[in-house]
């Protein structure tokens, strides 16, 4: 059941919950109201603030509506940064609590999973967001909006962690002098990350862009090193096999997010390791290697012997 809200906050809330960080707003005037030479859909004037969230949330409200009475068209950032004054991606705050989608000229699949706020930011637009039940890594989170965007022929540029979007009650003066209401319709739904991940098709991977000759180093088999880390599912892989599995250094993440790793084995042989999350990166699949233990099994054939088959599993140590 969706509700109407009119001013801002609506949003603030929905996307953000109680967590603290600053929230940052941007707006602008359409440079064709102060120059008719200037081209269509360009900014100027562009004023951009930063508030304690969620102790300033409703100033910040206040303030977007302002601008907005004042022919302005207004926009907060999707997620909160850590400090204020830098909208650089690296400052962002390391969880988010929601995906979001601008549709642009696209249309997200209506056999999707169903967003848990519309913002209509005009007559034919929308952006999308989905309220998730627990924080998530911010990697994890743009991934997820590229999926989405893929999917819905939407805006991939908007995935990435420095997005703004429309906020609601205020207008769009894109089309100046019609002008369009942003409206919202936002419910209190959440959605639990691994359904979306499961539910949203994955982007098919390019190949890697390194070492292409063959592979010449010890024979391994992936399936080896699996025993001691949690498998969620296969990914389908025209390069080889690939699995998502459990992090060896979940722990690490922040909230113990246990999504966006991958390991897997191409067809020449190679192994490789990657994680989406900061506190892994530039961990490779010899530091993967080095922390699991691989397991072999062997099946005994013993002449003259008529009992079950006997298999024997070695464990390495690490």
């Amino acid at each position: 059941m969706y509700q109407f809200p009119k001013r801002p906050e609506a949003l603030f809330g929905h996307i953000f919950a109680d967590r603290e960080g600053f929230l940052v707003t941007l707006t602008g005037t359409q440079a064709r109201l102060i120059n008719s030479d200037a081209p269509r859909n360009k900014l100027a004037e562009i004023k951009q603030r930063y508030w304690l969230y969620p102790d300033e949330a409703e100033d910040a409200g206040e303030y977007l509506l302002y601008q907005s009475s004042s022919i302005r068209d207004c926009y907060v950032g999707v997620h909160l940064f850590r400090e204020e004054g830098n909208r650089l991606a690296a400052n962002a705050v390391p969880t988010v609590l929601g995906l979001w989608l601008d549709e642009d000229g696209g249309h997200f699949p209506d056999e999707g999973p169903e967003p848990t706020a519309i913002i209509h930011s005009s007559a034919a637009r929308r952006h999308l967001y989905w309220r998730l039940t627990h924080p998530v890594a911010i990697e994890w989170a743009v991934s997820m909006n590229r999926r989405i965007a893929e999917w819905a022929g939407g805006d991939t540029g908007k995935a990435a962690a420095a997005s703004v979007l429309r906020p609601p009650g205020t207008r769009n003066f894109k089309r100046h002098p019609e002008v369009d209401d942003v409206t919202a319709e936002i419910s209190e739904n959440a959605w639990e990350p691994e359904v979306l991940d499961q539910a949203i098709p994955l982007i098919e991977e390019p190949p890697q862009p390194t070492y292409t000759g063959p592979y010449v180093g010890p024979k391994m088999e992936l399936l080896e090193f699996l025993d001691d880390v949690e498998v969620i599912r296969e990914l389908p892989d025209g390069l080889g096999r690939k699995f998502q599995i459990v992090c060896p250094w979940v722990r690490e993440h922040s909230d113990g997010d246990n999504s966006g790793t991958r390991v897997g084995q191409r067809y020449g042989g190679a192994l490789w390791f990657h994680c989406d999350h900061t506190h892994c990166q530039g961990r490779t699949w010899q530091d993967f290697r080095r922390t699991v233990r691989r397991v072999r099994t062997f099946e005994i054939d013993m002449p003259g012997y008529t009992g079950p088959d006997i298999n024997v599993r070695i464990r390495f140590g690490r």
